[in-house]
């Protein structure tokens, strides 16, 4: 790792200062926004009571309730939601910004932008195309000589149902929720190639190999060790296994170590893509822990060393080919 939380936090002293000053101040708006929630909805009842003492009808006390529970969601959205997010957003610009040109100059951060609908659709990592999609936290450049593109994704398929009396059900179901990456591939090949997760033969052992023959273009690899992770698709023999070199094959059982079995894997367009499940959001600012918090700092250097770390752990600066 290029940086420890000490050197990020003694170089970024400015923006953390600043930061931290902002925080202070939302915490005490949401201190007057409690105080003021309290009395409207003391205010409130106190007038629906009355009401009803003098005319003697419960709609005094109902109307106090209604009036008092709006009086409270309003005063909450105005003292609580806008000052959370106003801070996560200073925090991305103030902290997260800075904290990536130190560490790649190259690279850029948008936290507004992400990776595209269209892009995820045509990374070849998923089945079907979304029916919901949101992206945020795009981070994107240059590590070495390898273009680099990333963001957090949470895309959804919705599902209807009807019931035995006619009634429609609506549910939406996550397709993918994480991080999304896509970098320059070290090598020149015009078809493409998947590596996803061997659920079928890990769940159904022999039974499992037959199905995965199902799916079409199925293609072998030596390693047995990567053949009981993996199920490799690809649009040729020769050009799959020209792209995952034994190397590679080591390469990507070290890499789904590290981030987990949910790994998905392509080649195709020129690129490598991967996706990378994750239930948390990554690189937000929390309003509970200071600025400068040592933990919080540690867990965005981390997040980040996650993403820029593939470059170097997929050996993508490597340029022995000549690309056309």
């Amino acid at each position: 790792m290029k940086w420890d939380v000490d050197h990020a936090l003694e170089k970024l002293a400015a923006e953390i200062e600043a930061l931290e000053v902002a925080r202070q101040r939302v915490l005490a708006e949401r201190a007057v926004g409690g105080k003021r929630m309290a009395i409207a909805l003391v205010a409130t009842l106190g007038v629906g009571a009355l009401v009803t003492a003098m005319t003697g009808s419960p709609v005094g006390i109902i109307v106090g309730v209604l009036a008092g529970v709006i009086a409270v969601l309003v005063i909450h959205h105005l003292y609580f939601g806008k000052g959370a997010a106003r801070y996560r957003w200073m925090y991305k610009m103030g902290f997260i910004s800075a904290l990536i040109k130190k560490i790649e100059p190259a690279m850029n951060y948008s936290p507004e932008r992400g990776i595209s609908e269209n892009s995820f659709n045509g990374s070849g990592l998923f089945g079907r195309s979304p029916d919901r999609y949101h992206c945020e936290d795009l981070i994107h450049g240059h590590i070495g000589a390898t273009a680099v593109m990333l963001s957090e994704v949470h895309a959804e398929t919705k599902h209807t149902s009807r019931d035995s009396k006619g009634h429609t059900r609506t549910t939406w179901r996550t397709l993918f929720k994480g991080i999304l990456f896509t970098a320059d591939f070290n090598k020149e090949f015009r078809g493409w190639v998947t590596v996803m997760p061997d659920v079928a033969e890990k769940n159904f052992g022999f039974l499992g190999k037959k199905l995965q023959k199902l799916g079409g273009n199925l293609q072998r690899m030596e390693n047995p060790e990567f053949e009981k992770l993996f199920v490799v698709r690809g649009a040729d023999a020769v050009e799959t296994r020209y792209i995952l070199t034994p190397a590679m094959q080591e390469r990507l059982m070290a890499l789904r170590k590290r981030v987990g079995p949910g790994l998905l894997t392509s080649f195709y367009q020129r690129n490598v893509w991967l996706a990378i499940p994750c239930a948390d959001d990554w690189f937000e600012g929390d309003l509970k822990q200071a600025a400068g918090s040592r933990e919080q700092t540690k867990e965005l250097i981390f997040q980040l060393w996650s993403c820029f770390g593939i470059v170097e752990e997929l050996d993508l600066n490597t340029r022995i080919w000549t690309k056309d």
